[in-house]
């Protein structure tokens, strides 16, 4: 493979420099304060979230996802049962698996960080954890588990322990894939705890292959280059086509395409699993434009509903919502816009579903039963998201 050049990667920097400039200002604009007096209306009290949705819909997919989990998934001293011929292609068997664990954030949502319920998202994120593949289905769980922890509390930031956490399984994010395979594999621990550490070592060197997306970003650049034709927002409808399972319909599109399109002999990027990122992919459907009004749209979009979701409280859909988006952004960041349906949809599911049915069948009175947690001494926000004091 051709290695990326400096040029490129010049390129590359300069680029994503002026779309971090055209997002800021994006967001900016999005939360900026309103001029306060006449004419500014109150925010609504937004819909409550029903937590007995929430708890029915949770107590279905957990036995669901746990048999899809005794059945399909990888764990200690139980073979492996692969899926049917029928669903071998198909990635929703995978999606079943994390049922259980979506089921038991609900839960979390609505009653806390309960100790058995608490237990029990842990031993999940172990459970993917040792799968050694698809790493995502532990780092997102955990970043919407930190949200909710944050906003249960009224918090602004998290405390020292959750910020030693998340730094923790950041770091283990890295090698990961490997400890898995190793555990599965029987190796001793010393080996496992050493190979660990090497690839911890990488990342913090800056020279672990997870951390080359600027290189695939510059790749993109120039292969796009090469291909010589836009997608033209081509690359976004295939996103909609996740929802149909390949079982129902064989020749659906992958999201990959595009990368097979543009791949060549010298820079494969397909064969070799490298991803176009954000902003490869708005170069590859409107070029130059796509650098700018992509990521301002996408920016100014998103801080608007950061704003909406923070205007209501933690017992609304609202927030609710805004929480399984954000914890997917930084998958989203790194594969593109086209992906957003596949996480924060297909993959969190049961909590789609919840949200969804309140949107579909709106609570017209009453109150949430979801409760709020106040930390005594912990500068809090009111309901309406304004801070206290």
């Amino acid at each position: 493979m051709t290695p990326v050049s400096v040029a490129e990667i010049v390129r590359a920097v300069r680029l994503g420099d002026l779309a971090l400039v055209v997002m800021t200002a994006a967001w900016i604009l999005a939360v900026r304060p309103r001029p306060s007096g006449v004419g500014r209306a109150p925010a609504p009290p937004g819909q409550p979230l029903d937590s007995g949705i929430a708890r029915t819909i949770a107590w279905c997919v957990i036995p669901v996802g746990f048999l899809a989990l005794a059945y399909w998934a990888r764990l200690p001293g139980v073979s492996l049962n692969e899926p049917s011929a029928d669903w071998d292609t198909s990635s929703w068997a995978l999606q079943l698996e994390m049922w259980s664990g979506m089921g038991l954030i609900a839960l979390i949502y609505c009653d806390g960080f309960k100790p058995l319920l608490t237990v029990a998202a842990a031993a999940y994120l172990a459970i993917m954890a040792y799968q050694g593949f698809d790493r995502f289905r532990v780092l997102i769980p955990l970043l919407l588990l930190a949200q909710i922890y944050v906003d249960r509390r009224k918090r602004r930031w998290p405390n020292l322990g959750m910020v030693i956490l998340l730094v923790s399984a950041g770091l283990l994010f890295f090698p990961m894939k490997d400890i898995g395979r190793a555990l599965q594999q029987g190796e001793p621990i010393s080996d496992i705890w050493q190979s660990a550490k090497e690839g911890i070592n990488s990342a913090l060197h800056g020279d672990n292959p997870d951390e080359l997306i600027l290189d695939q970003f510059a790749s993109t650049l120039t292969l796009a280059d090469r291909h010589g034709k836009l997608f033209l927002g081509e690359t976004y409808a295939k996103g909609l086509a996740v929802f149909v399972p390949r079982l129902v319909w064989p020749s659906k599109p992958s999201l990959a395409e595009d990368q097979h399109a543009i791949s060549t002999i010298d820079r494969p990027m397909a064969e070799n699993g490298m991803v176009a990122t954000l902003l490869g992919e708005c170069y590859l459907n409107f070029g130059y434009v796509g650098i700018i009004a992509i990521p301002f749209l996408s920016a100014y979009l998103s801080g608007r509903w950061y704003s909406y979701a923070y205007q209501h409280s933690y017992s609304t859909v609202a927030r609710f919502t805004y929480l399984i988006f954000a914890c997917n952004l930084i998958q989203i960041f790194r594969d593109g816009l086209s992906f957003l349906p596949v996480f924060a949809v297909i993959n969190m599911l049961p909590l789609a579903t919840i949200a969804a049915m309140h949107w579909l069948f709106p609570i017209r009175d009453g109150l949430s039963s979801v409760p709020i947690l106040r930390t005594p001494g912990v500068r809090t926000r009111t309901e309406e998201g304004q801070p206290v004091g």
